[in-house]
């Protein structure tokens, strides 16, 4: 595994710097959130089937994200920024990576297709996600592993969400990571549910859970950027 981000380069985009480092802090808040919340002390009757819903609502926009790519903020940035470059180059997009070569580690082939593992494991996990939430409003789990719950969600997240942003890692590790990121943070949403019932501990987790989504688009889309800035001097490329 590589890193991501080379640190000695001279051009330091701190951009996705920032976003990582607000995602671990918000991380480690929502723990300090979780261990010192009071436990139930107002209970709206709306509350759950509202968290959920929203939170079911987020994991399907995910798995519209992954089986259409385009609306992916870096599929937008890769096809708006190669529009100048297609027409001389016949760039062509695979699993909505450019083909030329270059990507070959960033795309997943099933069936003789190709497919981004971030997006596909992504999507599985959200399809894992919405399944487990849907059972759990109308079944719940035992209480007995509710606390658990919770840290083994939150170790899952933080291990995912540490491997993904900080390294370049192999597509098959890739795709099984972001399956565990999304199936982390559904545990996480269950123990808050489950153990604290606090809405403002749950609301604070749901955009917890839209800053990491954005925080792994954009270092995705750094990371595509060196690939593109490192090709041969004689390749057209398109980010330049």
């Amino acid at each position: 595994m590589n890193l991501i981000f080379g640190f000695r380069e001279k051009n330091l985009n701190f951009q996705p710097i920032f976003l990582i480092a607000v995602s671990f802090f918000g991380l480690f808040f929502l723990m300090i959130m979780y261990l010192w919340a009071p436990q139930r002390n107002l209970y709206y009757p709306f509350q759950k089937t509202a968290i959920l819903s929203i939170f079911i609502v987020i994991c399907l926009l995910g798995v519209l994200a992954a089986i259409r790519p385009s609306t992916c903020k870096t599929v937008m940035q890769f096809q708006k920024d190669s529009e100048k470059t297609t027409r001389n180059n016949n760039i062509q997009f695979e699993g909505h990576h450019p083909d030329c070569g270059k990507f070959s580690s960033h795309t997943l082939n099933i069936n003789g297709k190709k497919y981004c593992p971030g997006c596909l494991g992504l999507s599985i996990g959200a399809f894992i996600a919405v399944i487990g939430t849907v059972i759990y409003y109308f079944h719940g789990f035992t209480s007995s592993y509710e606390e658990i719950i919770f840290w083994i969600g939150l170790c899952m997240v933080f291990l995912a969400l540490f491997l993904i942003v900080i390294f370049n890692l192999e597509k098959k590790l890739k795709f099984l990571l972001n399956i565990v990121l999304v199936v982390g943070s559904f545990l996480i949403l269950v123990g808050v549910d489950s153990v604290k019932a606090n809405l403002l501990i749950e609301v604070y987790f749901l955009i917890l859970i839209m800053f990491w989504i954005l925080t792994r688009m954009i270092v995705s889309e750094t990371s595509h950027e060196r690939i593109c800035r490192d090709c041969l001097n004689g390749s057209t490329c398109i980010y330049k």
